[in-house]
């Protein structure tokens, strides 16, 4: 079959010339919290009023959101202002946010594009300052949150409206207003809109590969993902477009039964009063939870996991907190049949088919505390149907206080009733691997703190990998508090001592620093910050794996010994 748009040394390919263009806007910026999901990014960048210093990574006082991100190939961020307009039309009622420096651009011109930029080319910014194109910006999920509109990254990549980035070659100092001059242009057929294209579009091309894997001036993170595509194959692009979570989308629900299961659990049905949601849209994945707004003004935020149904109707089984303030014990005892609340999908993991369709895993054992059991019942629903071999392990005070017993097969379930005097032992429900060495049980975890404390503590003993653990919380009072430790803020270097009877964000709410929260017990992930070094006990349900990498939930998790993380002060 014929190469695809890959014709090297043809004139079909050779770029046009820019025209002349000039700085219209110069942006630097420290990292702050946008959107509705809250996400961490340093894409809020502000005008600058006469000369900026330019050094080999980019404009003076100019920061990534976290380490890894910009160098020396990723110096300066240039956009076309055009583009704007593109996005307005159809994106409407976001020109507020669909505007020039709306996607984090150090720079904003007005004629050059990715049509009519090449990789490699060499440009002068007003007198001294020479800079060299050395890759397309590659769209990621912050845009989804920057813009509130969860098509934007993807629109993004297929449309090529991504801007570049420059390696700097002669530092110097550059104004508002300053020329853009084209210097030199040394890969005439490579513009950034033809890269773009073998690197989303016609990813497979192995001809074009092979010529991108040693194309001069490209960016090296580019140069080794073209060569491994040669040798691997086309890797998966999707984690990048949507992210850990997709934007925050509320809707209105009706409740519509509330009923008692035990004295202190009541079972809740909410129904979507908005109507008319896409398909797609409406499955949950596996361990599915939602967030709930609700109360006076939606004073309360809260998570709760998804005990059966869809998103356009589901149950939730919620238990009357002991130590409550205010969310569990509103809606026992406030919340009315026909109220409205608003609703949105919190963390998503996998498929909940393939959740379970795993062939190395024989067996998953479930080990439960109280209300910890809405947490994994769609799960046992689904195991229940199938060949897989499992056993549930449920903790409770009574029996006759024991919610959705009903739900559970009985010749794999055991009880744990405090007021009988059975104690669940984590110790003998959880073993090492087989003799071979292999981990072929999966062990999923919801409870008190102190039963995941001591379950992870025998997974961690036996060398259990991530894949098979899952752990759940549903707070308590107690979480939050621990072990003393200290905490170094990265932007100042501030040491700051957090005592054993006190939060992180206890702590940090008291020396003045700007961290939002709701829900104190880790459900909600508004309290998250980023963490830059250190060792973390994660607490609470509102992160998934990837995110706990660089993000911990002030309100519940704990350092060890002294952590490092990034915050704003008030």
């Amino acid at each position: 079959m014929e190469s695809s748009g890959l014709q090297p040394n043809t004139e079909a390919n050779v770029a046009p010339l820019p025209p002349n263009d000039a700085v219209m806007s110069l942006r630097l910026g420290t990292a702050k919290t946008v959107g509705p999901a809250r996400i961490r990014t340093a894409i809020n960048k502000q005008p600058q009023k006469g000369l900026v210093q330019i050094t080999d990574l980019g404009l003076v006082g100019d920061e990534q959101c976290y380490e890894f991100h910009g160098g020396v190939d990723k110096a300066i961020h240039q956009y076309c202002s055009s583009h704007y307009q593109t996005w307005n039309e159809e994106a409407p009622g976001r020109d507020h946010l669909f505007k020039i420096g709306g996607f984090g651009e150090n720079i904003s011109a007005a004629y050059m594009h990715e049509g009519n930029v090449c990789v490699g080319d060499i440009y002068r910014l007003g007198k001294h300052v020479l800079v060299q194109v050395s890759q397309p910006r590659q769209p990621c999920y912050k845009l989804n949150h920057r813009f509130e509109y969860k098509k934007t990254s993807k629109s993004c990549q297929n449309s090529g409206r991504t801007g570049w980035y420059y390696r700097v070659l002669q530092p110097g100092c550059v104004a508002e207003g300053d020329k853009i001059e084209l210097v030199e242009r040394i890969n005439p057929t490579w513009s950034l809109s033809r890269v773009q294209n073998f690197l989303y579009h016609d990813p497979g091309n192995a001809e074009a590969l092979a010529e991108l894997s040693y194309l001069p001036a490209l960016a090296a993170e580019l140069l080794s993902l073209f060569s491994t595509r040669l040798i691997q194959g086309v890797e998966d692009m999707q984690g990048r477009l949507v992210g850990d979570v997709a934007p925050t989308a509320w809707r209105s629900f009706k409740l519509v039964e509330a009923t008692s299961l035990t004295s202190r659990v009541k079972r809740f049905v909410f129904v979507d009063a908005d109507g008319s949601m896409e398909p797609a849209d409406t499955e949950f994945s596996a361990f599915a939870h939602v967030r709930l707004k609700f109360g006076p003004g939606s004073c309360y935020s809260r998570a709760y996991s998804v005990v059966s149904g869809t998103f356009e109707r589901f149950e939730l089984g919620v238990a009357l907190d002991d130590n409550s303030r205010g969310g569990s014990h509103y809606l026992h005892n406030n919340l009315m049949v026909r109220n409205i609340v608003q609703v949105a999908k919190g963390k998503q993991g996998i498929a909940a088919q393939d959740s379970i369709e795993t062939e190395d895993i024989r067996k998953h054992i479930f080990v439960i505390g109280g209300i910890g059991i809405t947490a994994f019942l769609a799960e046992i629903r689904a195991l229940m149907n199938s060949t897989v071999q499992f056993e549930v392990h449920y903790a409770v005070r009574s029996r006759r206080g024991a919610c959705y017993l009903d739900s559970l097969p009985l010749d794999r379930t055991t009880i744990y009733a405090k007021d009988e005097g059975r104690r669940l032992d984590p110790s003998s429900i959880i073993h090492g691997p087989s003799k071979k060495m292999v981990f072929d049980t999966k062990v999923y975890v919801c409870g008190p703190s102190s039963l995941l404390d001591a379950c992870r503590n025998l997974t961690t003993k036996f060398g259990y990998p991530r894949s098979r653990t899952h752990y759940e919380s549903f707070g308590g009072a107690s979480v939050g508090k621990g072990e003393p430790f200290e905490v170094e803020i990265k932007r100042t270097g501030r040491i700051l001592p957090v005592p054993q009877e006190k939060s992180l964000l206890d702590v940090l709410v008291e020396a003045g620093f700007d961290v939002e929260s709701s829900c104190l017990v880790g459900n909600c992930g508004t309290c998250m910050v980023d963490h830059c070094g250190g060792e973390i006990v994660h607490n609470g349900v509102a992160l998934d794996e990837e995110q706990k990498e660089t993000t911990m939930l002030s309100c519940v998790s704990r350092g060890k010994g002294r952590i490092r993380i990034d915050c704003e002060e008030v």
